[in-house]
């Protein structure tokens, strides 16, 4: 009986090699009751039906790069570039694993490519007692593979997520220029992470970033956080005796923040003037108000972990694939959650602070619900966000004068006039219906359905205007600008997203004096003496007279529009991460909570779903 088992296998062996015409060495699976054998040959075979006449729906779906992968297959007649490792060869096995976890370094989570499909196919095919079934599974493992690559490849180029689909229209960013890859040459390649590695290789905000990942990766193989749960004490100020400061103590000495100092902090349930102090520092580097208070945005510092870090860094990874910030000078350019605007000069650059537009509240989402259900035109929640713009500053107006939008009569003013009808007056408004003026002291407000108000408002130029004495206009959809205030005190803020929208500046006229470099007809001095200032150069210093009024306008007294001969590049962007000039790494408060969205966006194209259990039994 075993001498004539012996026989089967044999001959089973020499038609198998005879059928499938084997050249190079085949796989064999030896089961309960036989062998199955299979070829390289007929490998292609089963690859190629793949294409044209899917044999696992599950693969074809996957398959986002199916008409490259076509085509790419054809030209090497389907022959498959992952025989070894399907083999079992734990070598190649091992550089296929390499170069999905490579993945990672860039930000990539390494279940986006399919790597628990892949590993069931490999798996079942060991317990199969059918050679075509065998093909089918090994078919699609190779096509899998094959596919993940070029999404790993095209992911870390030019970006897993597009921003359009991302934040829609708030998003007007120039686009990196997305590198052209040749998909052919990158998946036949041995050494494939080398190839990754160049993708961005002159790109230091993108290195500097991939080093921070991979420190914070190696970190949180050593640390294991646990978070605070401090819904019982939502608000600690000095003074205050508490349980839960034994758990921010520790929690900081856990994470050595802000600095080495806080190694020395004694253990105490009383929040002391030492321990304000060390969350101060901490509020003061995530850009929240140094009041020393614990409350929920600092809960939220504190609590972080590397992994809250690492999600941070992976969302400005994906950021920084879509835009970087030009070379050429000069140009403007803002980081939102920074709150700072920086003056890139031909060869320096000069920064000062801004105010940006207010961000969501926490119940946005649930103003939006209502709004829908009620339909009442009132209840329209207001996004102030301020949004991601590239634009060309084109002119600045001096003393300029300011058009009420409705929403702001409708929401802030009108309850104001309803209670003051002479506060228009007093604050230099004019009203108009139609083309014409009227005064406004004389209206009833609370006969004007304020859903309904027939009245435009405009402000005159003056020390009480909103826009303060200059503002600089750029092209954008969503009526936009930078422009002087009159209310200084939110520049002593840490957080200064205060505005409707606009970004308002701490210094105009350093800004105005920037922007003399594109003006063939003014300099900054000539800018300076239109403002009221004094001129800074010595000679022109010397001949200056306040008094003399043939020259140019004074302030205050024209409303003026200088155009300029060369319009100057603008950026609004939005980095939570940042480096200094040293590269030093800086951390910012995602104040429009705008990472989750990245991140989120980057995980929807997740397409592996409800991957089988490799417990279960092959057919």
């Amino acid at each position: 009986m075993y001498g004539v088992d012996n026989l089967k296998v044999f001959a089973f062996f020499l038609i198998s090699l005879i059928y499938f015409g084997c050249k190079k060495q085949p796989i064999i699976i030896e089961t309960e009751n036989t062998k199955i054998i299979l070829t390289h040959d007929s490998l292609s075979h089963f690859i190629e039906r793949q294409f044209d006449n899917p044999i696992d729906i599950i693969c074809d779906d996957y398959l986002v790069f199916k008409d490259t992968l076509k085509e790419i297959y054809a030209q090497r007649n389907h022959k498959s570039l992952w025989w070894s490792a399907l083999r079992g060869d734990s070598l190649s096995w091992k550089s296929i694993e390499n170069t999905f976890m490579h993945g990672e370094k860039h930000g990539m989570e390494i279940h986006y490519y399919f790597l628990p499909i892949v590993d069931y196919y490999r798996k079942q095919v060991d317990s199969l007692k059918s050679s075509k079934k065998a093909y089918e599974l090994l078919a699609s493992c190779e096509l899998i593979i094959s596919n993940s690559f070029l999404r790993i490849y095209e992911d870390i180029a030019n970006g897993r997520t597009k921003p359009n689909d991302v934040f829609g229209k708030l998003y007007l960013l120039p686009l990196n220029n997305f590198k052209k890859l040749n998909y052919s040459s990158f998946l036949q390649k041995n050494d494939k992470i080398s190839i990754l590695e160049k993708l961005h290789k002159n790109d230091t905000t993108y290195q500097e970033l991939v080093k921070l990942l991979d420190n914070e990766l190696v970190k949180i193989k050593k640390l294991q956080s646990t978070k605070i749960d401090f819904s019982a004490y939502p608000k600690i100020v000095k003074g205050d005796s508490s349980p839960i400061i034994l758990d921010i103590i520790q929690k900081l000495k856990e994470k050595n923040l802000p600095d080495s100092s806080i190694l020395q902090l004694k253990d105490t349930q009383v929040y002391t003037n030492e321990l304000v102090n060390q969350i101060r520092k901490i509020q003061e580097k995530y850009s929240l108000t140094p009041d020393g208070i614990m409350g929920y945005k600092t809960y939220q510092i504190i609590n972080s972990t590397p992994t809250d870090y690492i999600q941070k860094i992976r969302a400005n990874l994906e950021r920084q694939r879509w835009f970087n910030m030009p070379n050429k000078r000069p140009f403007v350019y803002i980081n939102l959650p920074e709150y700072i605007i920086d003056l890139n000069w031909e060869d320096s650059t000069s920064s000062f602070k801004v105010c940006i537009g207010k961000n969501l509240p926490d119940n946005y989402e649930a103003l939006v619900q209502n709004y829908t259900d009620s339909g009442i035109v009132h209840k329209i929640p207001k996004n102030m966000e301020t949004p991601q713009i590239a634009s060309h500053i084109t002119n600045l107006i001096i003393n300029p004068t300011w058009t009420i939008p409705f929403s702001i009569i409708r929401n802030e003013m009108w309850g104001k006039l309803v209670r003051d009808p002479e506060h228009l007056s007093r604050t230099g408004h004019k009203v108009y219906l139609g083309d014409s003026a009227i005064n406004g002291d004389s209206i009833d407000w609370s006969r004007i359905d304020k859903m309904k108000i027939p009245y435009q408002i405009v402000q005159d130029p003056g020390p009480k205007n909103a826009l303060g004495t200059v503002k600089f206009m750029f092209y954008n959809p969503f009526s936009i600008y930078l422009h002087d205030t009159p209310n200084k005190k939110a520049f002593k803020r840490t957080q200064r997203a205060v505005s409707h929208g606009c970004v308002r500046l701490e210094k105009p006229i350093l800004f105005g004096e920037f922007m003399m470099q594109n003006s063939k007809k003014y300099d900054a001095d000539d800018f300076r003496i239109m403002m009221g200032f004094a001129p800074l150069d010595e000679d022109r210093l010397k001949e200056y007279d306040p008094e003399d009024t043939t020259a140019l306008i004074q302030p205050l007294e024209e409303t003026t529009k200088l155009m300029l001969d060369k319009p100057m590049p603008v950026y609004f962007d939005y980095r939570t991460i940042y480096f200094d000039r040293e590269w030093n790494a800086h951390q910012c408060y995602d104040i429009y909570d705008e990472n989750k969205l990245i991140l989120n966006a980057m995980r929807r194209l997740d397409l592996v779903k409800n991957v089988p259990d490799n417990n279960s039994k092959g057919q």
